[in-house]
């Protein structure tokens, strides 16, 4: 009987490879250098479609050059052949059900012969890969004329971009578009796309870029970016190009930008500037976190570094950036300088940036705290004006000192002034609505604020391969000094009525510098194994100085001590460790971590005491990747980091800018240690424009950051950081898409699932029930489902469809909703060069017991345009924002103990006619543009 079996499954299998094999055409042959009579292993073999050189099918040689392309559809084709240094060989041939192709013996040129021997055609195909870097030839995707970058990337395939800018390929998002491999205006992928013409790009690169680290030593550290490079055309880069916007609208609205670029060879030059009150702010001032004015956050990273970031300040905290909420004026401009000279061996790069952005709003924000058996609601009304004024200059300088060595210095410097005044009232109810307690408020502030930061990088190769050293050194500066005025009324309502009124003066300073050095050191164990070491010594100085005077006979001269602080933080940080790296073609792994030692000294200088102690941490870390094909990759690292309090954290002070709920420092904070792992992993196909990305993240945290309340008769309530155990989080994402055959449909389908666990304490003094333990376990679930259609000169289309559960438990009390999204946008090309275009983006939340207002969202915009003037290089539309005047600001927020919802002013309908005008001045443009 097992014999029967096996004879007739090594049957059915022979049968299937032979039916197999007889379906479709097919072509063969071998790869060879002409000059040194030997195959060509790994040549790349692309059969291209003759009639539009489409890509239909890619493979390599085999070690002896062989090659084969099978099941091939019937049709004319270009078979495309490339090896590097060599000239590419092209064959037409014609192929039907049951062509087999054997060109045999394929002779390869080197390109120094060409002219001594043959003369090979320049028709190429429009993608070509290259390892890991899928290149696109732009001129092969057909564009409006005078369209952007970002126009351009929507026709290619794997490459998506929604109506933000944000750009995703391979199912990842992008997070750099360089030019020419060089930064343009910093790190802001937009700049880029969004205000570059197409016309002006030779080739589009799409590759993950590894780490300056790994580039310089040449040993993969798997850490990946996804990169796009625009390459220009030659002629593009003797020449300038740019284009000027004009949009206005009744009754007060603007929209106005210009931008010229201007190149010369290696030396690229650009000036824009905007000036707008419909959303557009700048053109991405990413840079918030790093150089805006308020309170620093500091943490230690594994190898030692130190880290720093800012929040607000007891002014409300609102850092003036804008992100939907109210109305914004806002004037921006810009300057870019960047050149290479010497054989490039002297590398400049220059950026200017200015900002003003004035905002003017109100909202309401609606928070239910939660108790054991019931619950108590805070209600807040406001209105606030915020302007923000910036000067940021960058640039970088890096000089080759010789074949082994190099230089590089980079610096970034922020001039920032803000003022904002803030005006609210605030109610406490209880479950039933009943009113316990009200505070109205007037919270003014002017400040500045200044920042620095400097690095000098030095490395050297040695003849041995792999063995490097560099040396690094880090200085940061901020300072941030704010005045401003709190004034509230403050009223007690039940059995025993009071009030009281605040009318006090607060100053608000904060100064840190760090400096810090790292040495790192590579020897190479053997051709695989690599070893490299690391020390670090960084030192970090912070002083905040917080005071409030009360306001006595006009003068605010009274100082109140219990509500001002003058807080010191020194941190000196020694940190070494190492890593062992195994780097194969297809696999690379490392295993390795740091020792870190960390002393703290903690001085309070109004209450002239002091605190020290020491923390000695240990930092493993592994991390693992398999390049199982050249777009497949799979990948799983664990991470152990900590994150060390901050400054605001850590001084015992009262902020009393609401009176009813009071947040307090904890000098007894502790650090808090996490240990994080993930995987991922990412296969693409170009030919079918199919790609599967995932990821899957988990982080348990020991000593979490968070609160421990205490509430108080009449639900006055103080905030305190405490430490805690038994946090955790995960996250989740899933993207599949594909191209439908025969069609010019793109699917994608998507999914997440995040959650978690966060403890936090109460305190409830109001029924004298004691201290307890809040646990909020939290899961997120989304699904979703998107597609894209494009038809040359006809109609493009996109839209998505999803939905989303959200479910939170804290002890007893179970809050769910469900929400659910539509977007989709046309736009259809008519007659006498005009379109059409339309969007739509539908937002549909479920009711809550505490929140039964309706806040679904219906937008719905449209825009008819028209090409005007020679070559089609104006533009004139007629746009209409939010056409049915539903558009509503609105957020949602859940945690361990309250569930908040917060509705605000922001814009809403609008037209606007806007004039375009794109103009250049170029030469002669390249003959292959592969070379």
């Amino acid at each position: 009987m097992t014999k029967l079996i096996a004879a007739t499954v090594v049957t059915l299998f022979c049968f299937i490879s032979l039916h197999s094999y007889s379906q479709g055409a097919s072509i063969k042959g071998r790869v060879s250098d002409t000059a040194e009579k030997k195959t060509l292993h790994n040549s790349v073999i692309a059969l291209l479609r003759a009639s539009d050189s489409t890509l239909v099918k890619f493979t390599r040689s085999n070690k002896d050059g062989s090659f084969q392309l099978s099941n091939l559809p019937p049709g004319d084709y270009l078979v495309l052949i490339t090896y590097p240094n060599f000239a590419d060989y092209y064959a037409n041939t014609k192929l039907n059900d049951t062509s087999q192709v054997d060109l045999s013996e394929v002779p390869m040129i080197l390109r120094s012969q060409l002219l001594e021997q043959v003369v090979v055609s320049q028709r190429l195909g429009a993608i070509r890969i290259k390892k890991d870097t899928t290149e696109y030839i732009a001129d092969s995707f057909k564009v409006a004329p005078n369209a952007s970058v970002e126009d351009l990337l929507k026709r290619l395939p794997g490459i998506q971009v929604d109506a933000d800018g944000k750009i995703k390929t391979q199912g990842e998002e992008v997070q750099k578009v360089l030019v020419d491999g060089e930064e343009f205006f910093g790190d802001d992928p937009t700049m880029a796309t969004q205000n570059i013409r197409a016309d002006a790009v030779d080739k589009v690169q799409v590759f993950d870029k590894k780490s300056d680290q790994a580039a310089f030593t040449g040993i993969d550290d798997g850490q990946r970016t996804k990169t796009i490079n625009l390459k220009l055309k030659e002629d593009k880069k003797n020449g300038y190009f740019g284009k000027v916007s004009l949009g206005g609208g009744l009754k007060d609205k603007f929209s106005n930008q210009a931008m010229i670029n201007a190149f010369k060879g290696k030396r690229k030059f650009a000036v824009y500037g905007i000036m707008s009150n419909t959303g557009r702010t700048g053109l991405g001032w990413t840079d918030r976190n790093a150089y805006g004015g308020g309170d620093m956050n500091m943490e230690v990273s594994d190898d030692g570094g130190i880290m720093i970031w800012n929040e607000g300040d007891d002014f409300g905290g609102w850092s003036g950036s804008y992100y939907g909420e109210g109305l914004p004026t806002s004037w921006s401009g810009g300057t870019h300088y960047s050149n290479k000279f010497n054989a490039d061996r002297h590398k400049l790069n220059f950026n200017y940036r200015f900002n003003k952005l004035n905002t003017i709003g109100s909202g309401s924000t609606i928070t239910e705290y939660l108790l054991r058996d019931s619950s108590y609601f805070r209600e807040e009304d406001g209105n606030r004006f915020n302007q923000r004024i910036r000067n940021n200059v960058s640039g970088s300088y890096e000089i080759q000192l010789d074949s082994s060595s190099s230089l590089k210095f980079t610096a970034n410097g922020t001039l920032s002034k803000n003022a904002s005044v803030n005006n609210s009232s605030l109610s406490t109810l209880t479950n039933k609505r009943a009113l316990l307690n009200k505070l109205v408020r007037s919270n003014t502030s002017d400040g500045e604020s200044q920042a620095m930061n400097t690095t000098l990088l030095w490395r050297k190769k040695f003849k041995a391969p792999g063995r490097t050293i560099s040396i690094n050194f880090d200085q940061r500066y901020t300072n941030n000094e704010s005045d401003g005025f709190l004034k509230s009324f403050n009223e007690e309502f039940g059995a025993s009525p009071k009030r009281d009124t605040t009318d006090q003066k607060k100053i608000n300073n904060g100064q840190r510098l760090l400096f810090s050095g790292k040495v790192s050191y590579t020897e190479p164990l053997s051709k695989s194994i690599t070893l490299e070491t690391n020390y670090t010594l960084g030192n970090s100085n912070s002083e905040s100085e917080r005071l409030t005077y009360d306001e006595i006979n006009g003068k605010y001269e009274e100082f109140v001590d219990t509500l001002s602080t003058h807080y010191k933080l020194n941190i000196l940080t020694q940190s070494g460790g190492f890593n062992l790296r195994y780097n194969k073609k297809k696999i690379n792994f490392s295993i390795g971590g740091n020792i870190s030692k960390a002393d703290f000294t903690q001085d309070d200088l109004l209450r002239d005491t002091t605190i020290s102690y020491t923390n000695i941490n240990l930092f493993p870390r592994a991390n693992f990747n398999w390049n199982i094909k050249p777009q497949t990759r799979f990948n799983i690292r664990y991470n152990g980091s900590t994150r060390q309090p901050s400054i605001e954290q850590l001084q015992p002070l009262r902020d009393n800018t609401d009176n009813f709920f009071q947040q307090i420092g904890n000098p007894n904070l502790k650090q808090e240690f996490r240990n994080n792992i993930g995987m991922n992993f990412n296969d693409f196909k170009v030919l079918n424009n199919r790609y599967i990305y995932g990821y899957v993240d988990f982080t348990v945290i020991r000593n979490a950051f968070s609160t421990n309340d205490t509430l108080f008769p009449n639900l006055k309530r103080t905030s305190q950081p405490f430490n805690v155990k038994g946090n955790y989080n995960y996250s989740s994402y899933f993207s599949y898409g594909f191209k439908l055959k025969k069609s010019d449909f793109n699917i994608n389908f998507y999914g997440n699932i995040s959650g978690g666990n966060n403890n936090s304490f109460i305190t409830n003094l109001q029924d004298n029930s004691g201290t307890r333990k809040i646990s909020n376990r939290y899961n997120n679930f989304e699904l979703g489902v998107g597609a894209n259609y494009n038809k040359e000169k006809k109609v493009n289309l996109n839209f998505s469809i999803g939905g989303g559960y959200n479910a939170s438990k804290s002890n007893n009390i179970d809050v769910s909703y469900w929400s659910a999204s539509l977007e989709g946008r046309v736009t259809y090309h008519l007659p006498w060069k005009t379109q059409i275009s339309s969007d739509i983006n539908f937002n549909i939340r479920e009711r809550t017991p505490a929140f039964q207002e309706n806040r679904n969202v219906y937008l719905w915009n449209a825009t008819f345009s028209k090409k005007i003037f020679k070559e089609d290089a104006g533009l004139i539309s007629f746009e209409m924002r939010d056409v049915l005047n539903q558009n509503l600001g609105f957020s949602r927020n859940i945690n361990e103990t309250w569930i908040q919802q917060r509705t605000y002013e922001t814009i809403r309908r609008l037209w606007l006619i806007t004039l375009t005008w794109n103009f250049s001045k170029n030469g002669k443009a390249p003959s292959n543009p592969w070379d």
